[in-house]
């Protein structure tokens, strides 16, 4: 009898894995210098110093800006500072460039706008948005010039203009608070907010509307202020979950906006995934280096039952589980997605702003809605797709 030595599943599950070494040994020293204790290690076998570790991680990040040549001098751009960690990286690491003793400074023009997303869910959840401006004011270098706008916005009828009009009365403010704009019934908003959420009947659809209109909000608000460049704190792990998930909703021809350093999908307008080549690891070291304590920011994933599947869920657990032993993972499917050509389109979606197809170029206004944002309002509630306008779309669910 032959006898097999290929083991079944389940034995294979049992065989405990080969632990691997998670912290430094007395007798390491950083593989940079070869002099000093390590700090952190980044890989396996990769143990990186305090000071090498510093010059490591804002060398990596003036890299991409570099080899993209993609800000301009006293060129306005947009910062997207929410509290999490990836964030306040990139905002300390938009700083060093400003530093007098750093090597060919950042001469670009830089706005940090703060969205807070606390209304969302009726939890009574304090407002993270002091914390977020206590970070900001305490990061040196870096010009003080923050926006700060409630998610509820997204609701406010021709948003654009009375944002470019009240900006503009305040351009000599630190802290420009878009609250403070007369005659908007708040409570109107985030009753508005909050219902059209509750709508939505999978937690996947939710998670993808939410960042179509985040991403939409962004984009208002950078053409108020005259910037035609936002800098998104996504990092590589992020990009590469949301790869899955492009794919697994009908956006498959779309991975290079969304997965690509430059996000072009607006003629004229570039969104920058700055924090491409970073891991929440490297973020969360960043930070500690600097004595500076990232937020907690509840998210719909979050706040949800653990028990409840979705494929923004799944696809990042998968990810994650892949990095964890296989450390190319990550910059694998990155390398991959950029090697594929992003398509390009006289018509955007309505909702995430993606190009159209061409097939879909020749119809009326009312059908200008991909495929994927499709799939997310179809399953909601009474709600018929597709619409013209982010206002349409929200109309529907406010009339239901």
């Amino acid at each position: 009898a032959v006898v097999s030595t290929q083991s079944t599943g389940e034995e294979a599950a049992m065989t405990p894995r080969r632990p691997r070494p998670s912290t430094v040994r007395s007798n390491d020293h950083c593989f940079k210098c070869k002099t000093q204790r390590p700090f952190v290690v980044i890989r396996q076998g990769d143990p990186f110093c305090e000071s090498c570790f510093d010059a490591h991680v804002e060398h990596k990040f003036r890299q991409g800006l570099g080899k993209t040549k993609i800000l301009y001098p006293n060129e306005s751009v947009l910062l997207d500072v929410s509290g999490t960690a990836p964030s306040l990286a990139l905002l300390h690491l938009m700083a060093s460039g400003y530093n007098p003793k750093s090597f060919k400074r950042i001469t670009a023009n830089p706005k940090i706008i703060v969205i807070d997303e606390s209304n969302l869910y009726d939890l009574g959840l304090e407002s993270p948005v002091p914390a977020v401006l206590r970070a900001i004011s305490a990061c040196p270098h870096i010009p003080q010039h923050s926006i700060v706008l409630p998610f509820e916005f997204i609701f406010l009828e021709d948003f654009t203009t009375i944002c470019r009009n009240f900006c503009a009365d305040k351009s000599d403010h630190a802290v420009v608070d878009l609250k403070e704009i007369p005659g908007i019934d708040m409570e109107k908003l985030i009753a508005a907010s909050r219902d059209m959420f509750e709508g939505v009947k999978t937690l996947s659809a939710r998670g993808d509307i939410h960042r179509s209109l985040r991403l939409q909000l962004l984009y208002k608000v950078a053409c108020a202020v005259g910037a035609q460049k936002v800098m998104l704190p996504d990092t590589g792990c992020d990009l590469a979950a949301r790869l899955l998930e492009t794919v697994a909703v009908g956006r498959g021809s779309f991975i290079p906006n969304i997965c690509n350093y430059l996000d072009n999908r607006v003629p004229g307008f570039t969104f920058i995934n700055c924090m491409r080549d970073f891991t929440p690891k490297e973020c969360v070291y960043y930070l500690r280096r600097l004595g500076v304590s990232p937020l907690t920011i509840p998210h719909h994933t979050t706040l949800s039952d653990p028990t409840i599947g979705s494929i923004n869920r799944l696809s990042e657990t998968f990810i994650s589980g892949l990095q964890r032993d296989f450390p190319s993972t990550v910059s694998t499917v990155l390398r991959t997605a950029g090697k594929l050509q992003a398509p390009t389109g006289s018509t955007n979606c309505s909702l995430c702003l993606l190009p159209l197809e061409p097939t879909l170029e020749g119809l009326s206004l009312r059908d200008a809605c991909c495929v994927g944002c499709e799939i997310a309002l179809s399953e909601s509630s009474d709600v018929e797709v597709p619409r013209t306008s982010v206002s349409e779309v929200l109309d529907e669910f406010l009339l239901r």
